[in-house]
């Protein structure tokens, strides 16, 4: 049978899938990462190596805000930098996160600072990274790497001339709980001038892969170019992605200050993430080699050039073939318009030509959507099975997998095969000719779309276009059985392959096999442009082919769920709260997302519900599940009310919050406003918004987290407005669940989940 599809296809048709099959595996070698240097490596070049020592002595237990292992951390880094010849000063001070929407977080951060002064510099580059982990995991990669990156890069820049530029290193601390350490660095009178710093963070959200420059400020033109001599993975089009979710980053913090920069990460392996999993074994030496490497070169460019970005345009950018391509914007824009237009002119002389029919290519062209939604439907429905074979994949953060390869290669096929059904169809009564001009008028409206919202992302359908355009105008001209027409009508298929490849790459870690359907219709948008150069085989043969596919898109996607058990090394992930009520005496497990195994369906039961009445902090969608408790300690709030001055309809009452019992990692405060109303609230100082701040929460609307607190307890003023008692729910965190409260040692094929982890609450209820 194969020598009959290879004879009946033509021998141009394969050459042009082999031709583009090429150009796709080029686009993803730069994907692959750096060897490590050596710790004898050239003294001023990154080593991952002589950087890895920081990893092992930070990155063995976790590091909260204001805990032992964090403080140990923190002197730690003081004396590495006294090492280097430079004078860290450490910033102490007391910061809020208070953004709408969101519950509120006061605490005092510990930053360290130090800095290598410049010549006659124009202004400063900021690299930042924050040396606090969360309480779940002991942040070898989040962001252990990051702070061993900078310390590295600050020893190979003092290895070399002083540069033009003074270069300001900064480790901040509560970054995971409402990036405090930031916003004390941007609150500070001393503070870097945001008109002349360009600010490099350093993060990860996964342990391994490329490091992807995905995040940037205003004025790119000022900077991003720095990039050009070594380039991370880096598209404008993760830029507008970015803008348009909820995450935040010290950069976030930063940004709203007014500075502007780059934000760096790696992203591969996000099962491991904030995790006890992200750990010096699962720390990457070649992702920090390119993480070190990339931000050092970035840094000695910057460095030694005018650092007035402040009037510096923006840029497309994207990286091809391992090299920095960047443009303006306005000329992305321009050139969107007049391709546009071009366009348009093409398909004008074509119909003029009855080389295209146009209700052909309008009916073409109205279907085209569905093979778009029907690769989105097939990603919801690969994880959907995939969850029904492996329950342990609802547990993970991001809905990435340890081992997401298989399953990702044959949701690839699928669409492939939605693909071709399509063009089949549309083959019916119809040229390959009228199927171009149809997938061209998608392009060029998409060309369109994205230039006026989108612009960072504009680039991935303006050249397919341009390509387009000019191959669709090439094969007008050509002979029906010419061999060069499959590679004509393909040609938008030559730029959309090399742009969407590594693209694709990138953004499958990233979205998570549980949003494979959003990326799923990219690789739709890459294969389309390429349909109507193939010359499809004898018509009995295209139905077995395309069934075919289908079964080994469908096997491929049930065989990589299947082969990814769960082992020591590749664990399931558990959600196990424990919480002792102090008004009520009574002790209870709470299971979440990650409940639905034989070790945690021992400690709950029964369906889960939503629970935030009883216990505020526990806000998950889908609710948890519950069952008795015993045998466990806790730490307990101790709340002291004193009622306050009252003043025109307002009376103020103080409260102090603090814990007994075993060591607290922090306090949450809840409010219940309803007859009485909240109108602010001051913790230590710091004052916050009242009313509401937790909106998708029945009753307790209001909420803080008190972190790290600087002095003795937190001290905590609420102005009411209204006669009636006001509820407070006051909880206490440890980090760790007791663990003779445990109907069994947890087995070691099951480790915390990043979002609930094994920790124990205790809670106090009060009406002021």
């Amino acid at each position: 049978m194969l020598t009959k599809l290879i004879s009946r296809t033509g021998v141009s048709t394969l050459l042009l899938v082999l031709a583009l099959g090429v150009l796709g595996a080029l686009a993803l070698l730069p994907l692959r990462g750096p060897a490590p240097a050596a710790a004898d490596a050239a003294a001023r070049e990154f080593s991952a190596e002589r950087a890895r020592p920081v990893i092992e002595k930070i990155a063995a237990e976790p590091r909260p805000i204001g805990s032992a292992t964090g403080d140990a951390a923190r002197d730690h880094l003081v004396a590495k930098f006294r090492e280097l010849g430079l004078e860290p000063e450490v910033q102490r001070a007391t910061s809020a996160s208070d953004e709408p929407g969101q519950t509120a977080v006061v605490g005092s951060a510990e930053n360290i600072r130090a800095t290598l002064p410049g010549t006659d510099g124009t202004g400063r580059v900021l690299l930042v990274a924050h040396y606090d982990s969360v309480f779940t995991g002991p942040g070898a990669t989040d962001d252990g790497m990051g702070v061993a990156a900078l310390l590295e890069v600050a020893r190979a820049l003092k290895e070399g001339p002083a540069t033009r530029n003074t270069v300001e290193f900064l480790l901040t601390d509560g970054e995971e709980i409402g990036s405090l350490g930031a916003r004390v660095y941007t609150e500070s009178k001393d503070a870097a001038d945001p008109r002349h710093t360009v600010v490099l963070n350093l993060e990860a959200r996964g342990t391994h892969g490329r490091v992807v420059m995905f995040e940037s400020g205003a004025h790119t033109g000022g900077f991003v170019p720095a990039l050009a001599g070594r380039p991370p993975f880096a598209t404008s089009v993760s830029d507008e992605i970015y803008t348009l979710l909820p995450n935040d980053t010290d950069f976030t913090v930063f940004q709203d200050a007014g500075y502007t920069g780059m934000n760096f990460a790696v992203v591969g392996g996000s099962a491991h993430y904030d995790m006890e999993l992200d750990d010096l074994a699962h720390q990457r030496p070649e992702t920090l080699q390119d993480m070190g490497a990339t931000v050092l070169a970035a840094t000695r460019q910057l460095a030694g050039q005018d650092l007035a970005v402040a009037g510096a345009g923006d840029l497309t950018w994207f990286t091809l073939y391992g090299l920095l391509v960047r443009y303006p914007t306005w000329l992305g824009t321009a050139l969107a318009g007049v391709t546009v237009l071009g366009t348009a002119g093409v398909l004008w002389w074509a119909r003029r030509r009855d080389a295209i029919r146009g209700r052909g290519v309008a009916l073409a062209a109205a279907t085209l959507p569905v093979p778009l939604l029907a690769s989105a439907a097939v990603g919801f429905l690969g994880w959907e099975l995939l969850v029904l074979i492996r329950p342990h994949y609802a547990g993970f953060l991001f809905g990435d997998p340890y081992r997401p390869g298989p399953a990702v290669a044959g949701l690839v096929v699928l669409t492939a095969v939605i693909c071709l059904s399509w063009l089949v169809w549309m083959r019916r009564g119809r040229d390959a000719t009228t199927i171009a001009a149809a997938v061209l008028c998608w392009s060029a409206a998409l060309t369109v779309l994205t230039a006026a919202f989108l612009p960072g992302a504009g680039y991935l359908f303006l050249w397919p276009t341009v390509f387009g355009a000019a191959g669709l105008a090439c094969a007008v001209r050509l002979e029906d059985g010419s061999a060069w027409l499959p590679w004509a009508l393909a040609a938008g298929a030559v730029p959309a392959v090399a742009l969407f490849t590594p693209l694709l790459a990138v953004l499958f870690p990233t979205a998570g096999l549980a949003f494979s359907g959003a990326v799923l219709v990219f690789v739709a948008l890459m294969l389309l442009p390429a349909l109507p150069g193939l010359r499809l085989p004898v018509r009995r043969t295209v139905p077995v082919a395309l069934v075919t596919g289908a079964l080994l898109g469908c096997l491929l996607v049930g065989t990589g769920g299947a082969l990814d058990g769960v082992d020591e090394r590749h664990p399931a992930q558990a959600d196990l709260v424990y919480v002792h009520d102090a008004d009520t005496g009574e002790d209870t497990w709470y299971g979440g997302a990650g409940s639905d195994n034989d070790w945690v369906g021992r400690h709950v039961r029964g369906e889960r519900t939503d629970v935030t009445e009883e216990v505020p902090g526990l806000a998950q969608p889908g609710g948890y599940r519950k069952g008795p408790a015993k045998g466990g300690t806790t730490p307990v709030p101790v709340v002291r009310v004193e009622e306050g001055r009252q003043s025109g309809g307002v009376r103020e009452v103080r409260v102090r919050l603090s814990a007994e019992g075993p060591t607290a990692t922090g306090l949450s405060l809840y409010a219940a406003p309803g007859a009485t109303q909240l109108l602010d609230v001051t913790v230590n100082g710091q004052r916050l918004s009242g009313g509401t701040n937790r909106p998708s929460v029945q009753r307790w609307t209001w909420g803080c987290h008190l972190v790290a607190p600087s002095d003795g307890p937190f001290e905590v003023v609420l102005r009411l407005r209204g006669t009636r008692k006001l509820p407070l729910r006051v909880l206490a965190y440890a980090a760790d669940a007791p663990a003779d409260a445990f109907v069994a040692p947890r087995p070691k094929d099951l480790a915390w989940a990043p979002s609930g982890f094994g920790h124990s609450v205790g809670m106090r209820g009060v009406d002021v």
